[in-house]
C-alpha cells in the first residue's frame, strides 16, 4: 500500500469513478501537505489507464507519514445553514451565506456593468465582491429539493470519529487501490468490522447524486417482489472519497426550458470533468479558470446551450493556463493540447419532476472538440482562443426559444461534442437563414465565423477538404455569395449605401440542389450569372461597382472541384464560406 502509484477501478462507467479517483488525489494531496515542508514540491497525475485511472505520485507514500499522522483535519467540508454551529474539525460551507453572497454579486455586476466600470476603482470594487470559487457546488448541494445535503453531511460528519485512528483508516483507503485486481470485498469487510467498534457507520444510502447508476428506485436483486426503498450498501470509505472529489471536478449549472423562463423552474446539470492526463496543479489552476468563466455566462440558458459553453469555456480556461505558462516559462512540460489532457464531461441531468424532489433523467458524455493539432508555439495558443472565443460569441447570439434556434444548437453540439462536419455544415445552412433573419429585423451586428479561422478549422480536422478553400475559384464564388447576401444585408441594417438587392434563401436552395450534381451546376451557374448581370447593371446606372464578377475561370475551377469531391461536399463548403465575413486585413 505504501507505493507511487494506485488504481481506482472504473466499476460503473459513470462520473462516479471520476469522483472516487479525484477523491483520492485531493485526499493524498492533504497528506502530503500535512507530512511535507511547506518548501517542498510534490507532483500528482491523474491518468486514464483504461480499467482503471492510475494516481502517479511523485514519490511513494511512506509508512511513517501515515503512522505519524494525528488528528488530521477534514478534507471535505461541512454544509451548515443560517446560524448553525461550524464544527472544529475541518471546513464548513454556509449554503445561506453563500447564497445572499451570490445574489448581492450579482446584483452588483448587473447595476455596475450598466454604469461601465471597466478600467475603473469600481471594477476592482466588485472583484472583491465574487463569491468563493466553489459557490456553486454549495448552492447545488444546498438546495432543498436535491434532497443531496443530509446524506452529504451524514458521510462527512463521520470523519470526527474516524480521525482519532486517522492511520488506520488512512491504510484502508491505500490498500483498496494498492493493485489493479485487489480483493476490496475482504478489504472493506475487515475495516467494517473495525469501524463498528469505534461507533462508525460502515455502510452508506446510495445517494443518486454520487451514484447515479443506483439510488432511490425499484430495486430488487430478484424478481419477486418491488419496493420503492433506498439502497444502503455503499461502503463509507468510497462514499467519502466521492464527498471530497466533487469539490474538484464538479461543475453544476441551472439550465430553463426556455431563455425568459424564471429561474425558479430550472433544472440542474452536473458536469464532471474527465481526465485523461494531467496534472493534479494544472487541473486545479484550469478548473478554477473555468468555474470563473461559469460565473459570467448568462444563467438562463437551455440545456443545448449549457452543454456547448460548458464544453467551449473548458477548452478556453486551458488555453488560458497553458498560454500564461508560455509566457512566464520558456520550458513548459505540460500538454497544451486540451483533448489530450481531459476527454469530456460525463453530464447528469436533474429534473423537478415533484414539488420536492429533483430526479436524474439522463446521463450522457460530452466530448472535447478536436481543433487543436499541434500547439507547438504561444501563437498558436492565441489563434485557438481567438476561435473559440468566435464560436462563444455565435453560439450565445443564437434564441433557442426559436424552433429553428434550437435546431441550430442541436446541430452545433453533434459538431462540437461529436466532431460531426455534416452536422456543422447543416448548422450554416440553417445559420445562414438565422443572420439575414435577424438583420432584416433590425439587428445592426450579427456574429458570424470569419473565413480565415474556418480555414485554420479545415487545416487541422479535416485536410481532405484544404484544396478546395485554398482554391481560388472557389474563394471568389463564396466572395459573391457573401457580397450577395450578408453583406448586402449588413450595409441595409446599418443604413448604408447598397446597390444590390439581397439573395434570401441562396444558401438553402444550395444546400438542397447539392444532392444532385447537374442540378447544383446548374443552380450555381444562375446564381453566378444574375450576380455578373446586376453589376453589369449597376455600373450602367449608377456609375459604381462595388463588387468583384466572377470570372468564367472560377467556374470552371469550382465545376473541376465538384467532378473531384462531390458535388454536396462543395456546396456544403460553399454556404460555410460565403456566409462567413472576411476578416479585416482582407
Amino acid at each position: 500500500m505504501y507505493q507511487d502509484i494506485y488504481y481506482v477501478p472504473k466499476r460503473t462507467g459513470t462520473y462516479s469513478d471520476v469522483l472516487m479517483a479525484y477523491g483520492l488525489v485531493a485526499l493524498l494531496d492533504h497528506i502530503f501537505r500535512q507530512v511535507k515542508d511547506p518548501t517542498e514540491r510534490w507532483r500528482i497525475v491523474l491518468e486514464d489507464g483504461g480499467g482503471h485511472y492510475l494516481v502517479r505520485l511523485s514519490e511513494p507514500v511512506r509508512e511513517e507519514w501515515i503512522r505519524n499522522l494525528r488528528l488530521l483535519r477534514n478534507p471535505a467540508p461541512r454544509l451548515t445553514r443560517g446560524g448553525e454551529a461550524e464544527p472544529d474539525d475541518g471546513p464548513t460551507r454556509n449554503v445561506d451565506a453563500t447564497r445572499d453572497q451570490v445574489r448581492f454579486w450579482s446584483e452588483q455586476r448587473r447595476t455596475l456593468t450598466e454604469q461601465g466600470v471597466r478600467g475603473t476603482e469600481l471594477e476592482q470594487q466588485l472583484r472583491d465582491l465574487e463569491p468563493p470559487g466553489d459557490w456553486a457546488v454549495v448552492v447545488f448541494l444546498g438546495n432543498s429539493n436535491m434532497q443531496a445535503s443530509g446524506i452529504y453531511n451524514r458521510i462527512v460528519s463521520q470523519w470526527t470519529r474516524v480521525r482519532e485512528h486517522v492511520s488506520e483508516h488512512i491504510e484502508t483507503f491505500l490498500s483498496l487501490f494498492a493493485e489493479t485486481n485487489i480483493d476490496s470485498d475482504t478489504i472493506l469487510e475487515e475495516w467494517a468490522r473495525r469501524a463498528r467498534r469505534e461507533d462508525i457507520n460502515p455502510k452508506e444510502t446510495a445517494s443518486q447524486l454520487l451514484n447515479p447508476h443506483q439510488g432511490k428506485g425499484l430495486n430488487e436483486p430478484k424478481a419477486n417482489a418491488l419496493r420503492m426503498d433506498n439502497i444502503k450498501d455503499r461502503p463509507w470509505p468510497e462514499e467519502f472519497l466521492k464527498t471530497i472529489g466533487l469539490w474538484y471536478c464538479l461543475a453544476p449549472r441551472q439550465t430553463c426550458l426556455a431563455p425568459r423562463q424564471t429561474m425558479d423552474t430550472n433544472d440542474w446539470k452536473a458536469y464532471v470533468l474527465t481526465p485523461l492526463r494531467l496534472s493534479w496543479q494544472a487541473h486545479r489552476e484550469a478548473f478554477e479558470r473555468f468555474n470563473r468563466y461559469l460565473w459570467r455566462e448568462r444563467s438562463n440558458q437551455t440545456t443545448l446551450k449549457t452543454d456547448i459553453t460548458s464544453v467551449l469555456l473548458f477548452v478556453r480556461s486551458w488555453l488560458d493556463y497553458v498560454e500564461a505558462a508560455w509566457r512566464d516559462e520558456e520550458e513548459f512540460d505540460v500538454q497544451a493540447v486540451p483533448e489530450k489532457v481531459v476527454a469530456g464531461f460525463h453530464v447528469a441531468q436533474f429534473k423537478l419532476l415533484s414539488r420536492n424532489a429533483y430526479t436524474m433523467v439522463n446521463l450522457s458524455f460530452l466530448s472535447l472538440p478536436t481543433w487543436s493539432g499541434d500547439l507547438r508555439t504561444r501563437a498558436d495558443v492565441v489563434v485557438l482562443q481567438e476561435i473559440i472565443d468566435e464560436h462563444l460569441e455565435v453560439v450565445r447570439g443564437i434564441d433557442e426559444g426559436r424552433s429553428d434556434g434550437f435546431d441550430l444548437l442541436r446541430h452545433y453540439r453533434d459538431f462540437v461534442s461529436g466532431g460531426n462536419w455534416n452536422a456543422f455544415f447543416d448548422f450554416m445552412t440553417g445559420y445562414s437563414h438565422d443572420i439575414l433573419r435577424r438583420l432584416n429585423e433590425g439587428a445592426r451586428f450579427v456574429p458570424t465565423f470569419t473565413t480565415s479561422r474556418l480555414r485554420r478549422l479545415m487545416m487541422t480536422n479535416r485536410k481532405d477538404l484544404t484544396p478546395i478553400v485554398e482554391n481560388t475559384g472557389f474563394q471568389n464564388v463564396a466572395y459573391a455569395i457573401r457580397h450577395a447576401t450578408i453583406v448586402p444585408q449588413t450595409r441595409k441594417a446599418n443604413n448604408q449605401d447598397n446597390l444590390y438587392e439581397v439573395r434570401y434563401g441562396l444558401g438553402a436552395e444550395l444546400k438542397r440542389k447539392g444532392t444532385v450534381r447537374d442540378e447544383f451546376v446548374a443552380a450555381l451557374t444562375d446564381f453566378i450569372q444574375s450576380y455578373n448581370q446586376e453589376n453589369v447593371q449597376k455600373l450602367e446606372s449608377r456609375g459604381q461597382q462595388m463588387r468583384r464578377d466572377v470570372r468564367t475561370t472560377d467556374i470552371a475551377e469550382v465545376v473541376r472541384l465538384i467532378d473531384e469531391y462531390g458535388s454536396e461536399v462543395v456546396a456544403n463548403l460553399l454556404i460555410a464560406y460565403g456566409y462567413a465575413r472576411e476578416p479585416r486585413e482582407e
